[in-house]
């Protein structure tokens, strides 16, 4: 992987634990790729209003991530 590939994985990776440091248990409950996917467009969203260059946001890595994380806490 190239270094910078990594730095944008990371990058959203700090991006995701954020978000779902935010969700309730009624966010998670329901949680389906559909939320994942307008988590990325609210994502999009907010860096282009903050003036950053949106990252390559990947809705199955969201959604793969979150539903890992949720796991985690379940343990």
């Amino acid at each position: 992987m190239r270094q910078e590939e990594k730095h944008m994985e990371e990058r959203m990776l700090d991006v995701i634990v954020e978000i779902y440091n935010h969700m309730d248990d009624s966010d998670k409950d329901g949680f389906t790729l559909e939320d994942a996917e307008d988590m990325v467009e609210d994502q999009i969203r907010m860096d282009k209003e903050a003036g950053r260059e949106p990252l390559a946001y990947d809705p199955q890595f969201f959604y793969d991530t979150i539903v890992e994380l949720m796991e985690q806490d379940a343990e």
